[in-house]
């Protein structure tokens, strides 16, 4: 079943959270991330959105990063643009295009479309347009497909050449139905409060899952052993290689002396120059200004893993 349904301020609370999850209150999947279903994602992880879809709460506004800025700034103009040298018409929907169909829950917003009702998506990219769609955005493009209804998605692409860059995207059956099909796998999962079998979980991703301590013991396996073993071993490793490191910068840098540069032959192999950092200084603040300190100070919680090894 495909609908849609009105869509909220670009990037608000309220639009991030019809991404996470439907009318029903279950998980969906949003055409943004979509190649993380199949680890094709260079951005988003399958854990990572696994990790998402499984928390009680939908993701909150972050600040732009200098990319998303650009993106948001320029999307309009490359579409008037767009519109004005092909002759064609390109408006800006105030819906989002859902999918729902056994068990797949989609959701796409779309940046443009045209009086055909072909979708267009814009991309800026500090890199040179190759006319290969990167992985990330052709699951983005099948996503956006099968939400809108449509067999073609219109790529809008300004690269590091200034240039605007058209690509047309064809997109097959047998690309829907594997999509669909590897979404429904991924969410039967989250809606069972389990992560994928594809997922690649790390320590962040479980630190997320569970966040508090409770007073209780828990009985550990003998595989558990063996794992806390490795786990001594590797932090002896880690603190061996870091004290030679420490050894290797020490005899460069007496070598070095004052020089920013290092030469054998002709060549530059090693740079060593100043640089400096503005950074808050607490105590300052706290002595001139304790009535403050209160105000400001954020409390954070995590938790210490720390191993007893028998």
């Amino acid at each position: 079943m495909r609908y849609q349904i009105t869509k909220p301020e670009h990037g608000s609370e309220h639009w991030l959270a019809v991404r996470w999850c439907d009318e029903d209150g279950m998980a969906r999947i949003s055409a943004s991330v979509a190649g993380a279903v199949h680890g094709e994602n260079k951005y988003t992880s399958a854990a990572d959105l696994a990790m998402e879809l499984l928390s009680n709460t939908p993701p909150t506004p972050i600040a732009p990063t200098p990319a998303m800025a650009r993106g948001n700034y320029m999307e309009p103009m490359l579409i008037k643009w767009t519109a004005e040298v092909e002759g064609i018409n390109l408006n800006t929907p105030d819906v989002m295009y859902c999918y729902n169909e056994h068990g797949a829950r989609l959701i796409a917003t779309l940046d443009a479309i045209d009086d055909n009702g072909i979708p267009y998506e814009v991309k800026t990219t500090n890199s040179r347009w190759t006319g290969v769609l990167p992985r990330e955005w052709h699951w983005q493009g099948v996503q956006q497909a099968i939400c809108a209804g449509s067999d073609t998605i219109e790529w809008i692409i300004f690269d590091n050449q200034l240039q605007i860059q058209r690509y047309t995207q064809h997109i097959s059956s047998d690309d829907k139905q594997y999509h669909i099909f590897k979404c429904q796998e991924f969410l039967a999962d989250i809606d069972n409060g389990i992560p994928p079998a594809a997922c690649k979980l790390e320590y962040k991703h479980v630190e997320g899952m569970y966040p508090e301590s409770t007073a209780k013991k828990m009985v550990l396996s003998e595989e558990a052993a063996t794992i806390i073993s490795q786990l001594d071993k590797v932090r002896e490793m880690s603190k061996a290689l870091a004290e030679q490191e420490s050894e290797l910068k020490t005899q460069l840098g007496m070598m070095m002396e004052d020089a920013e540069e290092g030469i054998i032959g002709e060549e530059i192999v090693v740079t060593w120059k100043t640089q400096s950092r503005s950074s808050f200084d607490q105590k300052k603040f706290e002595a001139e200004h304790p009535a403050l300190v209160s105000k400001y100070k954020k409390k954070t919680t995590f938790r210490v893993m720390k191993t007893r090894s028998k």
